[in-house]
């Protein structure tokens, strides 16, 4: 592979994600207590059921990668974490919620397995300590960012003020499409 600054903004983007789904669920887990009332023991099976995901699946990951290659262990990686998200949106109970966050989980660890040495090939090994650092600080940057998006669509996504912002919208009428019917907080939004 050649070395191409679009591959390197793609892992770096795909870095961003990584974080961004993974500190999200930090600030989801007191919505999650109240909306399944759940003890702290099950809300606790969440995370660990994401993070598990990682040690069990980082190594069949990479025996995946070797024989797949980088773009489609990604390409799938993407594909499950997105099909089990939207089936714990459709079916949003906790059982299914340790599923949807275990396959999520393992997406992101194949995603992380795919994308370090895709990151060495595309930047050049001699840029990889500094690719790999400025990884780190888009990382970092994705785990103070989730919170404060998680924060800003729970608190605005309600309010009839909002009706010209276009994201608020979009996500109302996802949530008033899955949530029909359901007791979830999307069948009570205006």
């Amino acid at each position: 592979m050649k070395r191409s600054k679009y591959m390197v903004g793609l892992v770096l983007a795909t870095f961003f994600v990584i974080s961004f789904l993974t500190n999200i669920l930090g600030p989801i887990i007191p919505d999650i207590i109240k909306s399944f009332h759940v003890s702290l023991t099950a809300a606790a099976l969440l995370p660990f059921s994401f993070f598990i995901a990682y040690g069990v699946l980082s190594v069949p990951a990479g025996f995946l990668v070797e024989s797949w290659g980088e773009k489609k262990v990604m390409l799938v990686s993407f594909a499950v974490a997105l099909a089990s998200a939207l089936f714990f949106a459709l079916l949003p109970v906790y059982r299914v919620s340790i599923v949807s966050l275990f396959l999520v989980g393992g997406s992101m660890a194949a995603l992380q397995v795919a994308i370090n040495p895709l990151l060495r090939v595309a930047g050049g090994e001699e840029h990889f300590a500094f690719n790999s650092a400025f990884a780190q600080l888009i990382f970092g940057s994705a785990s103070f960012v989730s919170p404060q998006v998680y924060s800003y669509v729970v608190l605005h996504l309600g309010v009839p003020s909002n009706e010209k912002h276009f994201l608020l919208q979009i996500l109302k009428r996802l949530v008033r499409l899955v949530c029909h019917g359901c007791p979830c907080t999307g069948s009570s939004l205006p």
